[in-house]
């Protein structure tokens, strides 16, 4: 009974002493609650420490939810309170956890790892009064991706009215693509389409004159031959760099143009990624696009945390 977090009622019932409890063998990640001192300082450690001071009607909500599912997130979301919901009549005040007082449907809510959590689509309805459209998208592209809400149950958001960031919401669902492998693909294949520029498909696979299979690509221009590729971290490494290049070269022998870009030139050469994606596709190069990227960049999470 004891393996776990447990409340000073349970630890009296099962015999243990106050004294004992001061002893080196448990320690109190939150008042009222112990656990073993080995316990590792996990998101579900942390979070199933606190379910044992929360009512049964009770979830893990918002950013606590995203992170507990491991989806792609927003800067400095971890080290985001705790998000709860419980119910109207209840009020839970501990450091490190922030309290939303409303009634769950329960068809909201499900068991991750024997927490109890709200699901993919009430968990994105939640985030859009908290984090900007980047943030929102990014986050809804993994639920989408990893299967935590179907695209008939993002379509639904579409149609909802009123609350707070109903409209973020709504606008996401117009935005998100499931087939985006990583947060910062996402945040490239933004960089053009909240702009109102031509959309690039994502996960394109390109074939040689023959039909035969070249690559797959993060990001394919709509006139076939320009390909927008992310390099994170780990495409810096000598071999992984070395393969990338190999790679580019290749597509290049076959007709393709390859822009590869990494988080400095998401982040601060922006305004350069546009000027490439506009030349590529034979537009002018349109300083309003530009004015629509910053207006949501300004609001994110990313632009926030560097300010």
């Amino acid at each position: 009974m004891l393996d776990g977090p447990f409340t000073i009622s349970e630890a009296l019932a099962a015999g243990l002493t106050r004294e004992q409890l001061r002893s080196k063998r448990w320690n109190a990640p939150l008042r009222g609650v112990y656990q073993p001192r080995e316990t590792p300082p996990t998101l579900a450690a942390q979070c199933q420490a606190l379910a044992r001071l929360l009512p049964p009607e009770a979830a893990f909500t918002g950013i606590t939810a995203a992170r507990l599912r491991s989806w792609w997130l927003p800067a400095g979301a971890t080290s985001a309170p705790l998000h709860i919901t419980v119910p109207p009549d209840r009020l839970i005040t501990r450091p490190g956890v922030r309290s939303t007082r409303r009634v769950l449907d329960e068809s909201d809510v499900i068991d991750v790892g024997g927490l109890r959590v709200t699901s993919g689509l009430r968990t994105l309805r939640d985030l859009a009064a908290d984090w900007s459209l980047i943030d929102l998208v990014m986050m809804a592209d993994a639920a989408l991706r990893f299967g935590h809400c179907t695209s008939n149950e993002w379509a639904v958001a579409a149609a909802l009215s009123g609350g707070r960031g109903v409209c973020t919401l709504r606008r996401a669902t117009t935005l998100t693509d499931a087939r985006s492998e990583s947060p910062m693909e996402t945040v490239l294949r933004l960089l053009i389409v909240i702009p109102g520029l031509p959309a690039p498909l994502p996960q394109a696979i390109l074939r040689d004159e023959c039909g035969g299979w070249l690559a797959q690509v993060d990001l394919l221009a709509p006139d076939g031959l320009s390909v927008l590729e992310y390099d994170g971290a780990s495409h810096e490494t000598g071999a992984r760099h070395d393969s990338d290049v190999r790679r580019w070269r290749m597509l290049r022998r076959h007709g393709f143009e390859v822009f590869p870009y990494t988080k400095r030139d998401l982040f601060f050469g922006w305004r350069q990624i546009l000027t490439d994606y506009q030349t590529a596709l034979g537009l002018p190069d349109d300083p309003r696009a530009a004015q629509a990227w910053l207006r949501e960049w300004e609001r994110s999470s990313f632009r926030r945390r560097r300010s």
